[in-house]
């Protein structure tokens, strides 16, 4: 079963270690490249490097993100011809299996990925999850899993097969089923395993009509099928629509009563409230793969079919609550809620708050995003480059979802945007506080 052990940091830190560093340097492991490239060969029966694959390979990738970029009912993604596919496997899927790995890779840091579990993907597509939960184990002994995948499509099915046979090794800890074909939607309840320890919807929601409501009863039924140590992994793109429809969608699963666990700390026991969250994460960028530097190279505009950058959002929830975070020595009567931020405008106050952005501002200034659950505004840290010191370089360095103590930053509103902006200065300090398990 998975379980979830004290501390933020890698219970098994050499073997993690040498997993991100796999990571950092994003290279698409050769063999998962080779296979995707004969895939295209078997699906096209024209050798690699082929114009007129190229070219169709081109054309369907810009019609791919042109769909993608369309709101409302106007936008419908489909993965039914077969070059739809083979252009998600050119374009897009370089960026989701690093992107995967590495949020896996911090589950894992994270105790939340231990022994051996039982998962669930659903709307799995070319097998994503099930490569990265591959790749993961060999790094991380002790680790294993069984694998159920679910996907519609017939070509996203066909590609699965071909990419994870061909990539699973003899040794290997985690055995994948053959893939569910069903629309995870539709698929009847006495069909869902139970004790579920990892449930994966990687790119599903925005793919859903109807509203949050709608979608959260959707997962809800998937979730009723989690062990009691069980957890559920949503993953979004990072842009202001869908990681916003994400956050709303959480928050519904949190009225369900469920907990958050990474990113958002609820600092104050309190559930979010309707304010419009735009988080994300972003990661090391990826190398191009030779495929992508083929598709580049035969273009008046390269830019098009090079896709490294990796930006997401991201929400693990469980049923339990996560240990909570005491920040040894605090009085929290000393600590103002980001709510009470109107009270204390042109003063200097100490917070606790999860940083819930990479840097948003530049050399100057650096930005970044707070929460604590409690705010009904948004909220930053602003620290002029000229007011960095040792003791508040944390708001700098402090990695996404990390809850930090920050004393002595000024209170300040940003009457454009109605943002509250807390200054960090030189007698400002900022510590990151460790979690402790209840």
């Amino acid at each position: 079963m998975a379980g979830m052990t004290g501390g933020s940091e890698p219970s098994a830190p050499g073997d993690l270690r040498r997993f991100f560093s796999f990571l950092d340097e994003g290279r698409l492991p050769a063999a998962l490249e080779a296979l995707i490239e004969g895939y295209i060969q078997v699906k096209t029966g024209k050798p690699f490097g082929d114009p007129m694959v190229l070219a169709r390979l081109r054309r369907a990738i810009v019609a791919q993100k042109r769909v993608y970029w369309r709101s409302g009912t106007d936008r419908s993604i489909s993965y039914r011809s077969g070059y739809s596919v083979l252009a998600y496997l050119a374009y897009q899927f370089p960026v989701y299996y690093f992107q995967s790995c590495r949020i896996l890779g911090q589950m894992a840091s994270r105790g939340e990925l231990a022994g051996e579990i039982r998962a669930v993907d659903l709307g799995t597509g070319p097998g994503v999850i099930p490569l990265a939960l591959i790749t993961l184990a060999r790094y991380l002994p002790g680790f294993s899993a069984g694998v159920l995948a679910v996907e519609p499509s017939a070509e996203h099915r066909e590609a699965f097969d071909y990419l994870v046979n061909g990539f699973t090794e003899p040794g290997d800890t985690v055995r994948v089923r053959s893939v569910l074909a069903a629309d995870a939607r539709t698929v009847p309840d006495e069909q869902i395993p139970a004790g579920i320890d990892l449930l994966v919807l990687s790119n599903v929601l925005n793919e859903l009509p109807g509203d949050a409501a709608t979608r959260s009863r959707f997962v809800m039924r998937w979730l009723t099928h989690l062990g009691e140590e069980g957890t559920a992994l949503l993953v979004e793109p990072a842009d202001l629509r869908n990681s916003t429809a994400l956050r709303e969608v959480q928050r519904e699963l949190v009225r369900e009563g469920f907990h958050v666990h990474h990113p958002c700390r609820s600092v104050w026991g309190s559930t979010c409230g309707p304010v419009p969250c735009w988080s994300f994460e972003e990661a090391p960028p990826v190398r191009e793969t030779r495929l992508q530097e083929a598709l580049a190279a035969g273009s008046l505009e390269p830019f098009r079919y090079r896709n490294t950058d990796i930006k997401f959002s991201s929400a693990v929830l469980r049923r339990a609550p996560p240990p909570r975070i005491p920040c040894q020595g605090l009085d929290r009567r000393r600590l103002s809620p980001l709510s009470q931020l109107p009270r204390h405008l042109g003063r200097r106050i100490a917070c606790l708050a999860s940083v819930m952005s990479g840097e948003l501002g530049d050399y100057r200034s650096h930005v970044r995003k707070l929460c604590d659950g409690t705010a009904r505004s948004p909220v930053f840290a602003v620290l002029p480059a000229f007011h960095v010191t040792p003791e508040n370089r944390a708001v700098l360095d402090a990695p996404y979802g990390t809850v930090l103590h920050l004393r002595g930053v000024l209170v300040r509103r940003n009457p454009r945007t109605r943002a509250f902006n807390l200054l960090v200065s030189r007698v400002s300090t900022a510590a990151p506080c460790r979690e402790q398990q209840l």
